[in-house]
This record gives structure tokens, sequence and C-alpha cells, in this order.
């Protein structure tokens, strides 16, 4: 899965000469969390963030008035408080690939350049719907769950699990995995075409699995 599929494309853009109340503004008009910031030159050289504006604005004991507020916050530009050289990704990179760079930089969206253009955005939103498609069960699907399963030793066992399943005549869309935070093995997550996965969580059971009920 790309993220060209999933991201929001030809994004709204500011430039960092853009009076920071303005792009405030817009993003409140159009219900979005995020900015990229273009250059004259058509480049990327930031990102706006709601968090970016609320970080900007006085503190609660300022002991300015609100007429000061407002004179001070009109002066401020995007330019002043926006993340300047933003992480970016592009739009052939996998979806799973900028899941694991988001969690590692702790970002929650990426402008999406393409040969040094802005060509979209790709934010939480836009990839939480693909893992959701990628691992979520989906209509006239189960998802059943096993605990402790050690595939650094038994290199056999996600065939078995397929196997088992498939001997009721169920077929096995995906079969995903993550290793566990606090005891041995992984979870191993299975998508099985059928809504009765009753016969097939014993039948794992019986196979020496641990079935997470």
């Amino acid at each position: 899965m790309k993220i060209r599929n999933w991201m929001t494309p030809d994004p709204i853009t500011v430039s960092p000469d853009t009076p920071l109340m303005d792009a405030q503004k817009i993003m409140a008009d159009k219900k979005i969390r995020r900015l990229p910031v273009v250059n004259k030159r058509g480049k990327v050289v930031g990102l706006l963030t709601r968090r970016n504006i609320i970080e900007a604005m006085p503190s609660e004991a300022t002991t300015l008035s609100v007429h000061e507020m407002h004179a001070l916050l009109e002066k401020i530009t995007v330019g002043e408080v926006m993340v300047k050289d933003p992480v970016t990704v592009s739009p052939e990179d996998r979806v799973q690939d900028v899941i694991m760079l988001g969690n590692t930089k702790g970002i929650g969206g990426f402008p999406v350049l393409e040969d040094g253009k802005l060509v979209g955005i790709a934010t939480e939103t836009e990839i939480i719907n693909a893992l959701i498609q990628l691992i979520g069960p989906r209509e006239g699907t189960s998802i059943i769950e096993l605990a402790n399963v050690e595939l650094g030793k038994d290199y056999g066992a996600t065939g078995r699990i397929a196997s088992t399943i498939e001997k009721r005549g169920v077929p096995v869309e995906a079969i995903f995995t993550s290793p566990h935070r606090s005891s041995v093995g992984n979870q191993v997550f299975i998508r099985a075409r059928t809504n009765h996965p009753e016969n097939l969580t014993g039948d794992l059971a019986n196979a020496g699995f641990k079935v997470v009920i």
C-alpha cells in the first residue's frame, strides 16, 4: 500500500510571510490541523500545526490587555513559529514504513513530495484509515488473535496456523504479527473469511496455540 493512495492531494498551503492569525482562520474554517508552508519558489520550507499556534499564544498569566494581545499576535508570521525543514515522504513510500517513521520521530503528519514538488499531505487520519484497511476486519471476515507464538523458534508456525484454518474450508485473507511487550513470543492476528470463528478458535487451541478470547 503506497502513501499515494491515502494522502490528501494538493493540500492547502501558506507562505512563511502569512500572518499567523490568517493561517489559524484557514485551519479553523477548513477543519485541518496542519498546513504545509511553501516559499515563493514552491519549495516546502515548513509545516504549521495547531500545536505551533497554541505555543505561540501569550500565557494566561500575561498582563497584556486583550487589545495588546491581538496587536502582538497580528505581527507574528507563520515563518516564526512553523516547524522548519519538516520530515517529508514520497508518494511511493509504503504506508507501513511511514507509520514506523512517524512512531520513531513522534510525528503525526508528513508533506508528500514528488521530484521536490508538494503533491499531498499524509496525516495520522489517512494513515490510520490505511492501517484499518490493511489489518482491520472487513464484511464477512473475522479476526482471531493468538498469543505467545514463538515465531523466532517455530519456523513452521504460520504455515500450521493457515493450514489449521483452511482445513475447515475457510480462506485465510491475511496474517499479521507483532512482538509482545511484556511476555515471550508474538501476537498473531488472522483475518479469515468467516462470520463464525468459533470452530476455528477450537481447532487452533487443539493445535497447541493460545487463543485470545
